[in-house]
């Protein structure tokens, strides 16, 4: 096994490290209503909010003034009162009352609010973490990512397990015939045939679990699914010609993780329940499997040499060896890091 001491010698940071320069979503657009919400997303404690038009805002939770907690404040006239003093904030960050100096009495220039660049699609909030642009980045995978529309149902979760973890459990196939095997009797465990490639920023895979009879696949018989993850974070998997599932993961901090994920199913009339009905099996009889074995699979934060892979991990080789180089890049460069904007 690979210690921290080896990663040191290697370069290899043992902490865990962000993805710079992409999009993650950090919360269920319906989710976010009158008053502010506050969640930790990528080790930041923020407080996110609706303006005067019901544009989402994301700013530090802590008030400049005395750092009281903003998210139990409430938002008036467009901007976001401090619950302690009374302090409000406009979606810019600038400070535009301070009820104890009175009206007359300018305001300082730096009593103000740090945020972050945000957007909403898909029935999500969407932060921006990365250097600030002029112009930034379209969403990712805006045309493909599933919306929370007819036929989909949606569910989050949070997870004690470092984010690279996650992510490995998402690409990873053949685990199923075994660590679910309650809810998939008689689900064959060779995984053949199986590929994995690599276009640009994209993994792309596709595997057939099936009876190990010795025989070449027929091209019908077995589980087919194929599993598409956009790096670092975002997840698109189909199983079958009339079920698709979106899954995106955001870091909470070093060693929690934020999930999102969505069903759809394209049967007519019944398909808003068949999504229903499968994010049901998820939450309740899925997820909490993966998440019993991912958390206490060692070491919490791994690199490739922890693992002998085989070949049913290829995809899996593929995410460690983008998130080995974009973080070995970020290292390369550690001033460029993700700041908070003044005006958003």
């Amino acid at each position: 096994m690979i210690t921290d001491e080896d990663r040191r010698t290697r370069g290899v940071e043992a902490r865990e490290d962000f993805v710079r320069d992409t999009w993650y979503p950090v919360l269920e657009s319906k989710r976010l209503g009158r008053r502010p919400v506050r969640v930790t997303r990528l080790g930041r404690e923020l407080v996110l909010w609706r303006d005067a038009q019901g544009q989402p805002v994301a700013q530090e939770a802590a008030c400049p003034h005395r750092g009281a907690d903003l998210s139990q404040g409430r938002v008036v006239g467009g901007c976001l009162e401090c619950p302690y003093h009374g302090m409000r904030f406009a979606a810019d960050g600038t400070c535009v009352r301070v009820p104890c100096e009175g009206k007359a009495r300018p305001i300082r220039a730096d009593l103000r609010v740090m945020g972050y660049a945000v957007r909403e699609s898909l029935g999500l909030v969407w932060l921006w973490w990365g250097e600030q642009r002029e112009e930034l980045p379209p969403l990712p995978w805006n045309h493909e990512l599933l919306g929370a529309g007819t036929g989909t149902c949606t569910a989050t979760l949070t997870w004690n397990v470092p984010f690279a973890r996650v992510m490995e459990g998402n690409l990873d196939l053949h685990h199923f015939p075994f660590a679910h095997r309650r809810w998939a009797p008689g689900m064959g465990t060779r995984l053949d045939p199986y590929t994995a490639r690599l276009e640009g920023d994209i993994i792309h895979t596709h595997g057939v679990l099936r009876e190990d009879d010795g025989k070449p696949w027929d091209g019908r018989s077995g589980f087919a699914a194929e599993i598409r993850v956009l790096f670092p974070h975002l997840l698109l998997a189909r199983f079958g010609s009339l079920t698709q599932t979106m899954a995106a993961a955001t870091p909470i901090d070093e060693e929690n993780t934020w999930i999102v994920f969505r069903y759809r199913s394209q049967l007519p009339l019944v398909g808003g329940l068949v999504a229903w009905f499968l994010v049901q099996m998820e939450v309740r009889l899925i997820q909490p499997e993966d998440y019993a074995l991912l958390r206490a699979s060692e070491p919490r934060h791994p690199v490739r040499q922890d693992f002998h892979l085989v070949r049913a991990d290829a995809g899996i080789a593929l995410w460690f060896r983008l998130y080995e180089r974009r973080l070995e890049a970020q290292r390369q460069n550690p001033g460029a890091r993700p700041p908070m904007v003044r005006a958003l």
